[in-house]
């Protein structure tokens, strides 16, 4: 009973609080009155201003991730150690010192030389003879021949020259001797070489006894000597001027293109098609008419223009490979840089050789590859290349403006210091990009009261590189190249580009100092 009548009293006395409370948050009309609202007023404000600046940072953030989002990609990638084959087919032009004959009568030609045969100098070779006289007064002169050798045979053992005589019937004999048995065995390919040994004694021997003056045979010369010199109006004998080369390959370009001319030739005479004709001994010839040439050197040319790319590094003397093809076979040659002369795009060179001569006779213009193990080193995509004008000043006029690289601008009566980026160096000259904001051709420059105009600019290949948000021109020294793909040269220094760095492939998306995603 007495925790029953406890309870009862503590829920009333708990109602009354709960009444009393709710009568004091009432207004007079009865409703609920807004507490701290005229106490704090500055509360209020707080609040209302940190509503308008979350509104300003959403709206922002909002703005930058929509840009962000709608902004294109721009693809990079990191740089790395390469190799490359160049397979670029590069176009030529062949120079040799030649020398052509030509023949001073019509008639038929008789050679004693073939194609690519070792000429020696002064040696006959070749005969052009009028066929319709000639061939009569050769017949008169070998009856003669024949009735005078067989007068001298009937007297051979009392010749004054029958010690001569005999010498040359015992080699006749001692090439029989020894030949025979090689014939006894089956082998014929010494055949030709037997007949030829055998007919020049006999030749030599006629030879001595048809000019013995005798008086059995006087009135037999007298007549020999009148048909030869008949003989001699129908025939004329052509000779080597210079020892050499035997070729039937004509092409009009022997007197043009001379180791004399090498650093005239032009690039249209490289590109002009010429395909040497072949001179056909069987063919009858016309006065005027080439009729062979003699290479009279062993060292020999090619003439080309090439690109930078893949020129620039040589230097004279040294020694390079090509290859091209000629009638399905493949011709290689190791070659030395004889002069080299470099353009703004092209390299003027001239290659010689001592070397394979022969395999190359046929040809004048030729298509021909650089022979190499390929090109090494930071292997980028040519996507990723683009050529820039940088501004060419003096390194010594560069002065340090802080942390940064400076010049001292003339303005006026006055000087500016401007902020520069050197993107590269040399020996004596900085490179700085031509932006036309702050540098430019015609401005003028100064260090200790000394001024500099600037007015020469060079134009470097470059990559853009993207190691930080920023891209920036990074200049490149291009080693070797092919249709895709260059290999560039690490650089060493503070400028350049280098192992890992990190570039933009496509240059043509970005510029310099734009922000990358």
């Amino acid at each position: 009973m007495v925790r029953k009548a406890r309870y009862k009293k503590r829920k009333k006395a708990s109602q009354e609080y709960n009444h009393n409370l709710a009568k004091k948050t009432k207004n007079s009309k009865g409703k609920k009155t807004k507490r701290t609202t005229k106490k704090y007023p500055a509360l209020l404000k707080y609040r209302a201003l940190t509503v308008v600046v979350f509104a300003i940072l959403l709206f922002y953030l909002l703005g930058y991730i929509t840009v962000f989002v709608n902004k294109p990609s721009v693809p990079t990638e990191t740089v790395n150690y390469g190799t490359i084959n160049n397979p670029q087919s590069l176009r030529g032009i062949i120079v040799r010192d030649e020398n052509i004959v030509k023949s001073s009568m019509d008639g038929q030609a008789s050679y004693n030389y073939a194609e690519n045969n070792r000429v020696a100098k002064n040696a006959v070779v070749c005969t052009v003879k009028d066929t319709g006289t000639s061939d009569n007064l050769e017949e008169q002169i070998k009856k003669i021949d024949k009735d005078i050798l067989t007068a001298q045979g009937a007297r051979k053992d009392i010749s004054k020259n029958r010690d001569e005589i005999e010498k040359i019937e015992a080699n006749i004999t001692n090439v029989i001797d020894n030949t025979v048995y090689k014939f006894s065995a089956g082998a014929i390919c010494d055949m030709y070489s037997f007949k030829t040994n055998v007919e020049n004694y006999i030749d030599m021997r006629n030879e001595i006894l048809i000019n013995e003056i005798t008086n059995s045979t006087s009135e037999l010369k007298e007549q020999r000597k009148e048909y030869q010199k008949e003989l001699s109006g129908s025939i004329c004998e052509y000779r080597a001027e210079n020892s050499g080369i035997m070729s039937f390959m004509i092409d009009g370009y022997e007197d043009k293109l001379t180791p004399e001319n090498l650093e005239s030739i032009t690039k249209e005479q490289i590109e002009t098609d010429i395909v040497p004709e072949y001179i056909s001994k069987s063919v009858f010839v016309k006065n005027e008419e080439p009729i062979f040439k003699i290479v009279k050197s062993n060292k020999w040319y090619i003439a080309s223009y090439l690109p930078n790319e893949i020129a620039a590094t040589w230097q004279v003397g040294d020694k390079i490979e090509i290859n091209t093809v000629y009638d399905d076979e493949t011709l290689n040659v190791e070659m030395n840089v004889e002069i080299e002369r470099l353009g703004e795009k092209e390299t003027f060179v001239v290659l010689s050789s001592y070397e394979n001569i022969i395999d190359f006779l046929p040809l004048r213009t030729l298509y021909f590859n650089i022979s190499h193990s390929g090109f090494t080193g930071l292997k980028i995509p040519n996507t990723a290349i683009i050529e820039k004008t940088f501004l060419k000043i003096p390194a010594s006029y560069i002065i340090k403006n802080m942390e940064n690289n400076a010049v001292k601008l003339k303005s006026g009566a006055g000087e500016q210091i401007i902020n520069v980026n050197i993107f590269t160096t040399d020996e004596e000259y900085a490179y700085i990009l031509q932006d036309y904001k702050t540098l430019k051709l015609g401005d003028v420059i100064s260090l200790e009261n000394n001024d500099f105009t600037i007015s020469e600019v060079e134009n470097y290949k470059c990559v853009y590189v993207a190691n930080s948000s920023m891209a920036n021109y990074a200049v490149i020294d291009i080693i070797g190249q092919n249709s895709e793909y260059s290999v560039v040269k690490p650089s060493s220094g503070s400028y350049g580009l280098k192992v890992y760095d990190r570039i933009v492939s496509d240059a043509k998306s970005v510029e310099n100092d734009d922000a990358l995603n």
